[in-house]
């Protein structure tokens, strides 16, 4: 069993994979202040946002240092992660080279702000609770919540036979959408006790996770723009066009071939097109975890 709980017990296992694992084979080298505090748990690894019929799936996934050996996995009752959605920032999909590289222009980088959120904390038993900020009283909303252990989804060679710990929401596409189609998506882990907002933060794939990056994984997306003068690490989703990466982000989207990045595909070898275990078509959508001999 893999307990994902603070303090000596996640050091000791930190060591453990350590030495069992090379850290080349773990993606996502982002986040220092977690790595260096034993922190893996609050790592995110991974965000993808897609539609199933007329709703719409988050996916987070976090921890690349889980043990091949594990067989469950504990969320810690100090994590917190949460998932951001401005549904108002105007979107532009008319220059190729932005769409390529960000998945459309936004109009007002510095504007971009959260309109609605979910949050996801964990009691002792590492049992989630969520709640939503900016939408109704998620009770009565038509919501599932998976959390616990999958295969991890990210299409790359070091990262096969090896699992995650996974959050996936699903809700009808209408509580989520304003008066456009287009929506920006980011999420954000933070571990109670130490300093700022948030400790990890994704959007888009293959942006912050990179060590010349690893500011923005303290900032709102608007402060990418206003602080760092980049643009602001965000996962952009038409909802009127169909999901395929960059425009979100589909479980089998093979991101390091889409993006081509020297940097992942210098060692992405056996370099998969595929994930190595058959997505699920019904929710949590995830693959089940790989399980140890």
């Amino acid at each position: 069993m893999q307990r994902a709980n603070p303090g000596i017990g996640i050091l000791v296992l930190a060591v453990l994979v350590a030495a069992a694992l090379p850290l080349a084979a773990a993606d996502h080298g982002d986040t220092p202040l977690l790595r260096d505090i034993g922190r893996h748990d609050a790592r995110i690894t991974d965000l993808f946002t897609f539609l199933r019929g007329d709703r719409i799936v988050f996916v987070v996934c976090l921890d690349p240092t889980i043990p091949p050996a594990a067989t469950e996995y504990t969320f810690a009752p100090d994590l917190a992660v949460r998932i951001f959605v401005d549904r108002d920032s105007e979107v532009r999909f008319d220059d190729p080279a932005e769409l390529a590289a960000f998945g459309g222009s936004i109009v007002e980088p510095r504007r971009v702000s959260a309109d609605l959120s979910f949050r996801i904390r964990f009691a002792a038993d590492g049992s989630p609770t969520l709640r939503g900020s900016g939408i109704g009283n998620l009770a009565d909303l038509d919501v599932s919540l998976f959390a616990g252990l999958r295969d991890d989804p990210f299409i790359r060679g070091p990262r096969e036979g090896r699992n995650i710990a996974a959050l996936v929401i699903e809700l009808p596409l209408f509580e989520v959408l304003g008066d456009q189609s287009t929506l920006l998506v980011w999420a954000t882990s933070k571990v109670a006790d130490v300093n700022g907002s948030s400790q990890d933060m994704m959007g888009r794939a293959l942006r912050s996770q990179f060590p010349e990056n690893d500011s923005m994984n303290v900032m709102r997306p608007a402060d990418h723009s206003i602080r760092l003068g980049a643009v602001p690490d965000v996962l952009i989703l038409d909802t009127s066009r169909p999901v395929s990466f960059p425009n979100g982000r589909e479980l089998q989207d093979d991101v390091v071939d889409l993006v081509g990045d020297a940097r992942v595909l210098g060692n992405d070898d056996p370099f998969p097109e595929v994930n190595d275990l058959q997505f699920l078509n019904t929710f949590p959508y995830l693959a089940p975890p790989h399980r140890a001999p």
